[in-house]
């Protein structure tokens, strides 16, 4: 039954390596992560971090002082009127004019000036509590004292972390992977549906079965996308660490979240979920003789997909929720909610099992059933096969 099988493999792997879809793909991802991991020096480049030339026009003369002290080095004390003002703006001889009067003040300038504004409120805000202060005789010892936050310190007993910053990254870390786990068997269950209507609508499938066992044929492709999926996720796992290194946001995320027993927990759940998903896109691949068809044909498979990602991300404000749990050991969900649970969660070691039982079991007998219409299918070339299941299960024999 399994002739042919390593051939098949060989051929199936080494073609969409050298395919230039893989290598652009590829040089994309990277890119991409490259940017992701690299995200705050990007936007660094569109700040104006240049502070603009600024007359503060106030009749308390420490207002200046306080502003130079807050860090707003560029603005200096003037007596000129609204005309004057609007005038010098026009002419470029500075860049923002600021009137005060008492706690309030009015700022034009050209355009938005968020640093100055900010640093402007502050700096009344201390001039107005001091005159208050003043008057009022507080000591300033005991508003200060009253003002003093409390001190509080968490520690959580969860998987996810032991503090604030540690949870952050676990859920910054499992949302990365989610999504990388959504797109991947999305992606690579589609290349199996796609490859295998293209050879039936060239008729190549035609001299493939003619030497070929049909389900030989099948699990060929799958192992063969399988190995190509493991080494470009590999690929990028690899790429992504050595990238994020550099920025301190996701170096702390992969310090707190991104251990050995994350990257197993990762490549079981997509193994298990890419075998599951990619046994239902082959087989409803050859169902279909024209590409356009196993799109739709495809279609309520993505809608399964989707679902489970949609109740993963659901599933991140309450992972220890019943829905979640009960969830996670549907095996079209399992993929990623289980996944979702082990990383934030502490989940018993027969829970995981069990999930990943009924996993394997509902591969193999979906494999078994797929297998039948497979052999029938890859030769069917009618339309409307959903009606005439009967005649392929008969073209298998």
């Amino acid at each position: 039954m399994f002739h042919n099988f390593k051939p098949l493999y060989a051929f199936t792997l080494r073609s969409k390596l050298r395919s230039k879809a893989f290598l652009i793909s590829t040089i994309l991802t990277i890119v991409f992560i490259l940017g992701f991991t690299n995200i705050d020096r990007l936007l660094a480049n569109f700040e104006d971090t240049d502070q603009g030339q600024a007359l503060l026009v106030t009749q308390n003369a420490e207002l200046t002082e306080i502003m130079q002290s807050l860090g707003y080095e560029g603005v200096e004390s003037a007596d000129i009127t609204e005309a004057e003002a609007r005038v010098g703006l026009d002419n470029g001889d500075y860049e923002i004019v600021a009137f005060t009067d008492g706690a309030s003040a009015r700022v034009l300038s050209d355009r938005p000036e968020p640093d100055f504004t900010t640093l402007l409120q502050t700096a009344l805000r201390e001039v107005r509590n001091a005159e208050l202060i003043e008057t009022s005789n507080i000591d300033p010892t005991v508003l200060a004292a009253l003002n003093e936050p409390v001190p509080i310190e968490e520690s959580y007993l969860g998987r996810g972390g032991e503090n604030s910053e540690e949870l952050f990254s676990s859920f910054a870390f499992v949302y990365i992977m989610l999504m990388l786990l959504y797109v991947s068997i999305i992606t690579y269950g589609s290349m199996i549906s796609t490859e295998v209507t293209t050879e039936k609508s060239s008729r190549v499938m035609e001299l493939i079965i003619s030497t070929t066992h049909p389900v030989t044929h099948m699990l060929a492709k799958i192992s063969a996308i399988g190995t190509l999926a493991l080494l470009q996720i590999g690929i990028f796992l690899g790429f992504g660490y050595f990238s994020a290194r550099s920025n301190e946001m996701a170096q702390s995320v992969i310090d707190n979240a991104g251990n050995a027993r994350a990257v197993i927990y990762l490549l079981t759940f997509f193994t298990l979920g890419y075998l599951l998903y990619a046994a239902m896109f082959a087989v409803l691949g050859s169902l279909v003789s024209r590409v356009e068809e196993s799109q739709q044909m495809t279609m309520p498979v993505i809608m399964l997909l989707v679902a489970g990602f949609l109740a993963a991300m659901f599933g991140l404000n309450n992972p220890d929720a019943q829905i979640v749990t009960i969830l996670s050991f549907v095996p079209f969900f399992t993929p990623m909610l289980m996944f979702l649970r082990v990383m934030l969660v502490d989940v018993p070691v027969w829970e995981v099992a069990l999930s990943i039982g009924i996993m394997l079991g509902s591969i193999g007998v979906i494999l078994w059933i797929g297998s039948k219409f497979y052999r029938g299918g890859v030769l069917f070339y009618g339309k409307n096969a959903i009606k005439q299941w009967r005649q392929i299960l008969q073209n298998r024999q």
